[in-house]
């Protein structure tokens, strides 16, 4: 930069000057120099049309999209053929979330140049957002073609493969992830390998790989001083997802039931949809504050100035998490809680929060992956604090309603067919064949994931009227709570449900458990596969867990054939709803905020971040 600025002062007007400037400050993440310095070369050379895209980008940066957009119309208007400026002002469409206008761009981008797999990726990426899945995967391929091992476009290939149930390659998807993850080359999101694998080394490396490589640690703003200790701790509390979503069902009786003469709330709030949820939410949190249209270290820099004392991801590496607010330090205490079931593998984030392990069994799994979470763990009796606002709908519900047979054993899964793996499927249909008369009762996908997941069915020897599918109701923002409250009735007119591996279910395990209703799940060695089985040791059913594939089919027949064993878990089960810790916000609140304060006076008494638990004292 000095030997640029040397060569400006000697003469002015050389605009490759300020043009190589701009480009230093955008490597560095210096974005509002960068605009400065690239302003500067296209006032000395208007046609510059490199300077004119940079400048693009760089307001993209900043989230100043509508600039963004006028800079990339002027490169287009300098040269017409500029590949790369109609890529980028898809890529700024995709932002604002106008894909038809995203996608008219990467056509035209791939008409310009044909071998920018960039250009299929994003057109790949919005067609997958225009629900016009088998078009994406035929762009992603095409892409795979041109440079297999374009940044993160193996995972994009086979998540959406997964979304419509395509299994063809995927074993050889999953042989050349495990190959480049262990390169670490950067082949899928941190989030798609929880789905594909249940290998903690993988997924730490996954994680690694992708901080690395896209949010690294940024030290623009410098190291946090060291604040007097307050009465109220500041908790920030950092999402997209305040509304209607899983991560908010677990989080609105947390901030509900939060002492606040002991913790102050802020919401900072990375999408704002408005509905129902994000009322309640809104009224718990003290502050709320929409950041949606700030850039990363515009955030940061705002809950440094508010002074929070711990930060809070909701996020991390999930759809519209924002890890670069947390790479830049916005809190000297920072956490990975609630949305990403894994290891964040950032230096820049100092704890998880995990279940205390209830058994030998547990614990030793616990202590043998331990190696694989970089974040420090603050062991807690249950980390699930569920809505119990959420009630059964007292409507009477019949199983015709839903397609249902009348006579013959309902087993049921709710997940998203994305976390349907083919082995998963391939236990489902040999029980289905165990079992006479049974059906499997699903969250009905998209219309290609039918047609799969029927033909795999048919493949293995099932037919098709075995296999039940019901949509999701879509209802008006006013009748939602209805909605759930038909939703979660619906799961007692299913005898059993069945949990996918190694992605287990969250929310929708819960859901049937709040229901009544007993769900089998196998237990990984992930965090993210053991959270059926979390929430079983939380309601004291432990006998629904197994440990191996095998076991698990073997059961789901057992229970299939034995009715009084069933109707002994389903009476357990009901019974314990009310008098276990899963359903239990108020105290599972407590211990977490307990959690927060052992944080904030360890960092105040000087200690580093260590693994802590409490011992809790069991009521006679």
């Amino acid at each position: 930069i000095e030997s640029y600025k040397t060569s400006n002062r000697i003469n002015p007007e050389r605009y490759e000057s300020y043009f190589n400037i701009g480009n230093i400050y955008y490597d560095l993440k210096n974005y509002e120099m960068a605009v400065e310095n690239f302003h500067k070369a296209t006032l000395i050379k208007p046609d510059l049309v490199d300077a004119h895209l940079n400048l693009g980008l760089a307001f993209k940066d900043l989230k100043q999209f509508d600039i963004s957009i006028i800079c990339f119309e002027k490169a287009i208007k300098i040269n017409g053929n500029y590949s790369a400026a109609y890529l980028n002002l898809g890529v700024v469409y995709s932002e604002l979330k106008r894909e038809d206008a995203a996608i008219a761009c990467y056509e035209k981008a791939i008409e310009l140049d044909p071998n920018s797999e960039t250009a299929y990726i994003n057109l790949g990426e919005s067609l997958k957002e225009k629900r016009n899945l088998p078009d994406a995967l035929i762009n992603l391929n095409k892409a795979f073609n041109i440079n297999p091992e374009a940044n993160g476009l193996i995972g994009k290939r086979y998540e959406t493969a997964m979304y419509i149930c395509e299994w063809k390659d995927f074993y050889r998807d999953v042989d050349l992830a495990t190959l480049k993850i262990r390169e670490n080359v950067f082949v899928c999101t941190p989030f798609s390998s929880l789905i594909l694998f249940d290998n903690p080394e993988l997924h730490l490396l996954s994680s690694q790989t992708y901080v690395a490589t896209q949010v690294p640690l940024d030290k623009k703003l410098g190291p946090l001083s060291k604040r007097e200790p307050r009465e109220r701790v500041r908790i920030g509390y950092y999402s997209a997802d305040l509304y209607y979503h899983p991560v908010s069902i677990w989080l609105a009786e947390q901030l509900e039931s939060h002492d606040k003469s002991k913790v102050e709330l802020y919401a900072f709030c990375l999408k704002s949809v408005q509905d129902p949820m994000r009322d309640r939410l809104e009224a718990a949190f003290d502050h709320w504050i929409d950041v949606q249209s700030m850039s990363d270290l515009e955030v940061t820099k705002l809950s440094r100035e508010l002074e929070i004392d711990i930060a809070i991801d909701l996020n991390g590496h999930t759809a519209d998490g924002r890890p670069g607010i947390f790479a830049a330090r916005a809190a000297p205490i920072q956490l990975n809680h609630l949305g990403f079931p894994g290891s964040m593998g950032a230096e820049y984030i100092d704890y998880m929060i995990f279940p205390t392990p209830s058994s030998d069994e547990d614990l030793e799994e616990v202590e043998r992956n331990r190696q694989f979470i970089t974040e420090k763990i603050a062991y807690v009796p249950s980390s699930f604090t569920y809505d119990r606002q959420r009630q059964l709908s007292d409507e009477p519900l019949t199983r015709a309603q839903f397609g249902l047979p009348e006579a013959g054993f309902v087993f049921t899964c709710q997940n998203g067919c994305q976390k349907l793996m083919p082995e998963v499927f391939d236990i489902w249909m040999e029980i289905l064949k165990a079992v006479p008369g049974s059906v499997l009762w699903l969250l009905k996908p998209n219309e290609t994931a039918v047609k799969n997941l029927i033909k795999e069915a048919n493949a293995r020897g099932v037919e098709a009227e075995r296999l039940i599918f019901t949509a999701r109701e879509v209802v008006s923002i006013d009748q939602e709570r209805a909605r759930i409250g038909r939703y979660l009735a619906s799961y007692k007119l299913a005898d059993l449900f069945l949990d996918t591996w190694p992605y287990n279910a969250g929310t929708t395990a819960i859901d049937a458990l709040w229901a009544g209703l007993p769900v089998l799940t196998k237990e990984g060695k992930a965090p993210v596969a053991r959270m059926a089985a979390g929430a079983l040791r939380g309601i004291e059913v432990p006998e629904l867990i197994t440990r191996a594939a095998q076991e698990y089919k073997e059961l789901a027949i057992q229970l299939a054939q034995s009715p009084e064993q069933l109707k002994q878990l389903r009476d357990k089960v009901q019974a314990n709803r009310l008098a276990t810790a899963l359903f239990d916000p108020v105290a599972n609140t407590r211990h977490i905020e307990n959690a927060y304060l052992e944080m904030y006076r360890r960092y105040q008494e000087g200690i580093e971040p260590e693994d802590f638990s409490f011992k809790v004292k069991k009521a006679n």
